[in-house]
Order: C-alpha cells, then structure tokens, then sequence
C-alpha cells in the first residue's frame, strides 16, 4: 500500500504569493480582505488536491489496491438480435444455433436450415432419376404424365397438403406460421430440377416425336403414291403378286405375327405395312440376304439403305444404283419400290420404273 506523506508548504512558496495577495497588496486594514475566487489545484507525486478558498485542506489522492478498475462491459445477451426477433428470457437457444457459424439462428434461418435437411432421395425422384438412365426414350405421353405426378406431389407439400417425411405440419413440433412455410418451401424445392429436367425432355421429345410424324405422313404419302403406281402397271402388264394370287385379291397367307415382324424390318406402322403390294410383304418377311461393305452377311434392304446414303454423299451415282436394282432377280413391285427411293428427280425415276416394267412384256 503507498502511503501518502503530509505535503508542507514552506515559507518561500506562502499561498499568499501565489495568489498575490497579503501585505503588499496596498490593501487598507479597515477594508475587509476579499480573496479572488480560486480553481482546484493539483499536487505534485500524488499529494492530492487542494483549494485556497474556505479552509484551504488538502485532499488526499485516492488509494487503490489491486489493477485498476475498467469499465463494466455491457451484459450480454442471449438469442439473435435481429428487427424482426427478440429472444424469450430463460429459453435455450443451443439447438438453434449454425453448426458452420456457431451463432444462433434466426427463426426463418432455421426453417430453412431444417427444410434443407429434408432426405433428397424421396421415392419420387429417385425413380425419375432411374427412369431417366434407363428408359431415356419416353414418350411425350409418358414423360407428361411424370410431370404431371411431380408437380402434383410438389404442390401438395408445398402447401402442407401432404408430409411425407414429417418434417412439416407432421412433425409435431409447434412452428410458427412462418417457420412452417419456409420448411414446405425448402422441402417442396427438392422436386425443382427434376420437373425442369422432366418438362425439358418433353419438350425436345414433343419436337422429335412431331418430325417423326411429319416425315412418317410424307413417307406414307410416298408409299401411297407407289402402291396406286404398282396396281397400273399391274393391270397394264397383266401381272399378279406372287405371293397371294391373281390381282392380290385373295386373303394373305401372311400369319399375323409375319406381318408384325415384316412391318418392323420395314420401318412402318402396321397399317401402312398392309397396304403394300404381297410382293414387297414377302421381301420384308423373307428378306433376300447379301453380303455388304464389311462383308458381313445382312438383309438386302439394309444394303439399299447404304446405298441410298451414299447417293446422298455423292459415293454412288443415281444412275448405277437404279441399273444395280433393274437387274437384280427380285420381282417388278418390289424394284419399283426400291428405285422410287432413290434421291432423284421424279422424270429420272419414272423412266426407271418404266424400264422395269416394260422389260416384262417386252415394250
């Protein structure tokens, strides 16, 4: 402890000369001394304080034991401090608190915070995802009903309809209207990318799906063309398929199955395979077998698809293919059928045609 000497004031510093005043001031005895008005004074080595005025004691400076006392800092508090959320008194706010940041959420925080631990495989969207590896080729029909059932499904959770995981209004936890939304929100959001996943394959498989059927009405519309073609010049050689009979009028000794098969190897609709000529049926059910660019043993119809491309590429002449069909065994239908695929101009695939038929009776 420091202990504080007694200060003396001695002769050669009288108050009196500090102030300025005693008895050289010129001041007559009979007049009442009035001394100036003084300010605290502080003493040197931390001999306190002092003042003329009054009785002129002396104050001693404080004495402290220990450090030295700081400012209290404020008290803290507990919960977020937010505008929209004061924390109840005595509640523990542990539960809530960020495990990355370690502060204590606020309530919409932490209904997102729940609502983003929802399990994201719900059986809806694991299956979507496994379809869309496996069976990449949906239909539009298919695909839309998908979608219909995903966004559905994301709207009755989204809404509280529905909980599947009970993590919402089947949790059996009290929140608060707001809590409780920011949960079906995070929790619906999970079906997000798999219905813009969904409804953009429908729309690209809408798009193919629509070309395919545009280029499957011109291609019918072809073989239209060809069967009219192929009964006139039918009926001007006098020649029958030979694979029902006279005229092609008699029942088909195709079996059903046959026909399915004949229309698949065809490429077409099992309608449209039925109104071919019995002779071209026959070439799609029992193919005709050759040997193509690999030297590979394959159905004839897949080498004319070949060919057709490469007319396309400008490998193979119009011409040379037409003469390759002309003198092949297979029978007039069937060359007609082949050389009306040509990429060529109708005039030079006419002429063709007319050679072929011609060359049966002799014209």
């Amino acid at each position: 402890m420091q202990i504080i000497k007694p200060y003396v004031v001695s002769n050669a510093n009288l108050l009196s000369d500090l102030y300025n005043w005693g008895p050289n001031t010129g001041i007559a005895n009979s007049t009442p001394m009035i001394i100036p008005q003084t300010k605290t004074q502080t003493l040197p080595n931390g001999g306190g304080t002092y003042n003329a005025a009054g009785t002129s004691a002396i104050t001693p400076a404080p004495i402290f034991t220990g450090a030295k006392p700081t400012t209290q800092a404020a008290p803290k508090t507990t919960g977020p401090v937010t505008n929209s959320f004061t924390p109840t008194p005595g509640v523990n706010y542990d539960k809530y608190k960020d495990p990355k940041t370690g502060k204590i959420m606020t309530p919409e925080e932490y209904a997102i915070y729940l609502g983003n631990k929802v399990p994201k495989g719900n059986g809806e969207i694991t299956n979507y995802a496994g379809d869309a590896l496996t069976n990449p080729n949906q239909t539009a029909e298919e695909l839309n009903a998908r979608a219909t059932t995903l966004n559905n499904s994301r709207n009755d959770i989204a809404t509280g309809t529905t909980d599947p995981y009970k993590v919402g209004n089947q949790s059996g936890i009290a929140y608060s209207p707001q809590e409780l939304k920011a949960i079906e929100n995070a929790y619906a959001g999970v079906y997000d990318p798999a219905l813009q996943d969904v409804f953009a394959r429908l729309k690209t498989t809408q798009e193919a799906e629509k070309a395919k059927a545009d280029l499957e009405a011109a291609k019918e519309l072809k073989i239209f063309s060809t069967n009219e073609a192929i009964r006139q010049w039918r009926a001007t050689t006098g020649t029958t398929p030979s694979a029902t009979g006279a005229g092609g009028k008699e029942k088909s000794r195709f079996t059903q199955t046959q026909l399915n098969n004949g229309a698949i190897n065809a490429g077409l609709s099992m309608s449209t395979f039925d109104s071919l000529d019995d002779d071209i049926k026959n070439f799609y059910i029992n193919p005709p077998m050759a040997v193509n660019g690999e030297d590979k043993k394959v159905p004839i119809y897949e080498n004319f698809a070949e060919d057709y491309a490469s007319v396309l590429a400008g490998d193979l002449s119009a011409e040379q293919l037409s003469s390759e069909i002309s003198s092949s065994s297979l029978s007039p239908a069937v060359k007609q059928y082949f050389i009306s695929q040509i990429p060529a101009e109708p005039e030079e695939k006419e002429g063709w045609i007319k050679r072929v038929w011609g060359a049966i009776t002799g014209n």
